[in-house]
């Protein structure tokens, strides 16, 4: 058993900062960030992710790539 997310809007946290939201979504939800603590530590806490993804190789690149 997986537990819920504690918020609703947990989960639009991630498509909020890969730019998958649409306008409406994300006004929506960063309205909401401002009220809620625990999206805003979601927020937090995945920021760094977009950028380390731009870094990532890809696997066939990968020295120990074994398709």
């Amino acid at each position: 058993m997986t537990a819920e997310p504690p918020c609703p809007f947990t989960t639009s946290v991630a498509s909020l900062l890969i730019g998958a939201l649409g306008p409406l979504e994300r006004q929506e939800l960063e309205t909401h960030l401002r009220q809620c603590p625990m999206c805003l530590e979601e927020l937090i806490f995945l920021a760094p992710l977009p950028g380390l993804l731009h870094r990532a190789t890809p696997p066939e690149l990968c020295p120990r790539w074994d398709p």
